[in-house]
């Protein structure tokens, strides 16, 4: 298993929203006709329609089928003539956003004059499916905490969280009945061992049945290295050094081996100068010599994304004054990520450059 992570916390919000369409099952009546529901929930953005299914087991004269709603006033009927047995009727109507309730009635006359009437009673949610998502600056890996944003307000949020062993650190249901419409939720977690944590599964379910997956991955991992020196004013690796390049290779190709089977790795490498010189030539050498050792990765057989970025003199290791020629301030950062740049003390926010 690798070591705990020595960079802070990276949060890849990753949105999987999912739809669950049930079908009901159907009445079947014992005079020969078949009533079915075609699904119990509708989505309103693919602009779907609830949809009855009406077949006749024999033929008739002629039938009608009566449908109500319990509220809104709807009321439709449908009339058929000279119905043939076995033919499949699809019926279908405009229903508002929510939960209807429709009573079904049936009548149907044969060819003697015989009447029957048989009915049923269905129930249809219309809503657009549930979306989640977690902004990212939200999660608190200590609090074990994070905000849950949805298009309408879930009923329960079911939590999994998973270690970097890959074994389950605990698994709860968190009851949202605090959610407000148009408000994120704030949803916690629990852990039943101790361990890194890999991965946090949210999903949240609403009352219609609809379901959103939204995953928290917090893992990164800070590659120990030893630093390349270049020569003044350089970002040409010598190839006296490097070899000290080997060694940080290999984890980086061993950990992307490791947790690339589950979630997308990508190479993240920054690059730090001391404060001899001015603030802008210093950045635009860190970045040059950030390039250099990211081509030296990809050069070795990279498949993996590969980002760099410059910060000369702005975030430093040992604060000194201008001028100061500090060889601990002269380095780089090697970070195996989830996918999203790195944040915290040594990589501030800012636009990283890819490399591939």
């Amino acid at each position: 298993m690798m070591q705990p992570p020595s960079h802070p916390a990276l949060w890849a919000v990753v949105l999987a929203a999912s739809i669950l369409v049930s079908v009901s099952l159907p009445h079947a009546a014992e005079a020969g006709v078949f009533i079915g529901l075609r699904q119990d929930r509708v989505d309103l953005t693919r602009d779907e329609q609830p949809t009855l299914v009406i077949s006749f087991d024999e033929k008739l004269f002629r039938a009608s089928v009566r449908v109500v709603a319990d509220a809104g006033g709807f009321e439709r009927t449908w009339a058929f003539k000279s119905v043939v047995a076995g033919r499949e009727h699809l019926l279908q109507w405009r229903q508002p956003a929510g939960l209807m309730g429709y009573s079904v009635t049936v009548e149907m006359v044969r060819a003697g004059g015989e009447h029957e009437i048989e009915e049923t009673w269905i129930e249809v949610a219309a809503t657009r499916p549930l979306t989640a998502s977690i902004p990212g600056e939200s999660v608190d890996m200590a609090s074990r905490s994070f905000d849950l944003v949805t298009n309408h307000p879930p009923t329960h949020v079911d939590l999994e969280v998973l270690g970097d062993d890959q074994k389950l650190m605990g698994s709860s249901t968190f009851q949202a009945t605090a959610a407000v419409r148009g408000k994120p939720l704030r949803v916690t977690w629990s852990e039943d061992r101790a361990a890194n944590v890999f991965r946090v599964t949210a999903r949240a379910h609403d009352e219609f049945g609809f379901w959103a997956e939204v995953e928290i991955i917090p893992w990164s991992l800070t590659i120990d290295h030893e630093n390349v020196n270049f020569e003044t004013g350089s970002d040409v690796i010598s190839e006296v050094e490097k070899p000290k390049l080997d060694a940080p290779w290999k984890q980086i190709r061993d950990a992307v081996e490791t947790y690339g089977q589950w979630v997308r790795c990508s190479l993240y490498v920054g690059g730090y100068t001391d404060t001899v010189g001015d603030a802008k030539s210093n950045k635009a050498l860190s970045e040059r010599r950030a390039l250099a050792l990211a081509r030296h990765f990809a050069a070795r057989g990279a498949t993996f994304p590969i980002y760099y970025r410059g910060y000369g003199e702005s975030v430093q290791a040992v604060s000194t004054p201008d001028s100061t020629d500090e060889v601990r301030n002269r380095r780089a950062l090697y970070v195996v990520t989830a996918g999203s740049p790195p944040r915290g003390g040594d990589t501030p926010p800012g636009a990283w450059k890819k490399l591939r």
